[in-house]
């Protein structure tokens, strides 16, 4: 099932859980996967999972570290799940992948296989693609534009959902923080939003 999550238009949008079979994870746990993006920063406010935990009344893991690659994701996604049992698992990487100019294909292979390993769990997969990158990062968008096109690809042949992060970030001089790479308090709060309306 792929459900899409609008630009806040208020259409109509699949709940990402609907009619799955959670074994014995837990349907009111979130996990939230990923780099400094997902961990926070300086200068951008609360974190975003901070803030989905508030609007779903979920309880949502902030499984974020910065600097992490998609690899780092891969090899941390088996023991995540084993020790949170997470209904949900919010996989965000890609964009220390563009920076560091990984092999894209290999970016996109490692997301898949985390999907993968998420629907072998029985935990509920959520794919984003990556935030615009502008200022002393726009030299990376390009590539960050190719992993986001990769991480399309996965959602829609993986049947699971994706959150268009990078068309939600329609003015990221305001919704990104100085530096072009990480959200604002602003950005923070629309990408709570954004998974809130998937969850």
């Amino acid at each position: 099932m792929l459900a899409l999550a609008g630009c806040g238009g208020g259409e109509d949008v699949t709940s990402a859980g609907s009619g799955a079979d959670f074994g014995n994870n837990n349907s009111n746990v979130v996990v939230a996967l990923g780099d400094s993006i997902t961990a926070g920063v300086d200068g951008g406010g609360a974190p975003w999972p901070g803030r989905l935990a508030a609007l779903s009344g979920m309880r949502v893991i902030n499984a974020g570290i910065g600097g992490q690659e998609s690899g780092a994701g891969l090899a941390r996604v088996g023991g995540t799940l084993a020790a949170y049992k997470p209904g949900y698992i919010i996989i965000n990487f890609g964009a220390n992948d563009a920076i560091m100019q990984r092999d894209t294909d290999q970016a996109i292979a490692n997301i898949r296989a985390m999907v993968q390993a998420a629907k072998a769990n029985k935990t509920v997969p959520i794919v984003s693609t990556l935030l615009p990158m502008v200022k002393g990062h726009l030299i990376y968008n390009s590539a960050a534009e190719r992993i986001s096109a990769g991480i399309r690809d996965v959602a829609s042949s993986e049947g699971v959902t994706l959150v268009d992060l990078n068309g939600e970030f329609g003015d990221p001089e305001s919704q990104l923080i100085g530096d072009g790479l990480h959200p604002s308090d602003a950005g923070n709060q629309l990408i709570a939003l954004a998974f809130n309306e998937v969850l």
